[in-house]
């Protein structure tokens, strides 16, 4: 696999200012995304004592990943939350693998709301690893372990944000590639390039925004994949199809988005996540980040039922951008 614009497993010390980097920390270009201690004490506590309609947590029955090859087009398997695995003839590549039924430190992690349920051993191997950012419901270790520790003799790349690298290398994952916006990387036949998002990065109490954040786009043979990762709407969907054209299918957020006064600043609502799909002209979209995670105010199944009303409202056809089920496999 070539890797361009970037040294894979190395981080350059010496970061030069941009129009979202300070010499210290990382902005979006976007006005009206800050927000303060307070605000943040006062959604933490919001969350902890108003929300309680989610389900207990249940069990799925494990699933195995696709055995026949993809010969032509694209398949895209949704895990769950931002999980998915994207194969075309030539890359079999993962987003945010979350592959086990917790998340973060074991002191103050998160459970799962159920299993991921895909059989690890059944993936196949893995060329690419796309981290959209280092939040711990995006970036885990474990689930990266778990994927390396199978492929020792072909390790998969993670594509991560410029800053991230450090913490892979401290965890004994070398096989990374640091991007800005708008860097890219060949892989075999196609072209990932790592594109503006609106959102945030932090693991912990110091660090926020000390690593970059952001999507990708995936310029394949068969057609491009869009991970929108975890942002909140904006510009940056409509100057995606104007600099790179329609999609053929996008990965779209459509969870995490109560209450409004909140969560505005780094997550779409679903009206929100169907006009970025009208604006980026998507042929297909499949809604992520939603279900896993009991990580936000909004009931367990409100982003499927905000999802049909604001297909309804936009016009757009129900086969046009799915919520799907955990295990569902998308053909292109």
């Amino acid at each position: 696999m070539a890797i361009s614009a970037v040294l894979q497993g190395c981080t350059v010390r010496t970061r030069p200012t941009s129009d979202h980097f300070d010499g210290s920390r990382f902005h979006n270009r976007a006005s009206g995304s800050d927000y303060s201690l307070w605000q943040e004490v006062k959604i933490g506590w919001e969350l902890r004592t108003k929300k309680k309609n989610w389900p207990a947590c249940f069990e799925t029955t494990p699933y195995r990943a696709p055995a026949e090859p993809v010969l032509h087009g694209i398949r895209v398997l949704w895990i769950g939350h931002s999980t998915t695995l994207i194969q075309t003839p030539r890359l079999n590549i993962m987003t945010d693998p979350i592959l086990f039924d917790s998340i973060g430190p074991r002191v103050f992690g998160m459970n799962t709301v159920t299993n991921p349920g895909v059989l690890i051993e059944s993936l196949p191997p893995i060329d690419l690893i796309l981290i959209s950012h280092n939040h711990y419901d995006h970036l885990d270790l474990r689930s990266l372990h778990a994927l390396f520790d199978r492929q020792r003799t072909a390790l998969p790349t993670i594509l991560v944000g410029r800053g991230v690298g450090p913490l892979l290398k401290d965890a004994g994952l070398t096989s990374y590639a640091e991007l800005d916006w708008d860097d890219s990387v060949a892989a075999k036949d196609a072209r990932v390039y790592f594109l503006e998002a609106i959102h945030t990065s932090r693991r912990g109490i110091w660090d926020t925004n000390k690593t970059l954040w952001g999507s990708f786009l995936i310029d394949s043979p068969e057609g491009s994949i869009y991970f929108a990762g975890d942002s909140a709407y904006g510009t940056h969907f409509r100057r995606v199809y104007e600099k790179y054209g329609a999609p053929r299918v996008s990965l779209l957020p459509i969870g995490a988005y109560a209450p409004r006064w909140f969560m505005y600043r780094m997550h779409m609502n679903p009206d929100e996540a169907v006009r970025a799909h009208l604006e980026l002209h998507s042929q297909s979209s499949v809604g992520i980040h939603f279900g896993l995670i009991d990580n936000a105010g909004e009931s367990y199944d409100a982003p499927v039922q905000d999802l049909i009303a604001a297909r309804r409202t936009h016009g757009v056809d129900a086969a046009k951008f799915v919520a799907p089920h955990y295990g569902q496999v998308f053909r292109y």
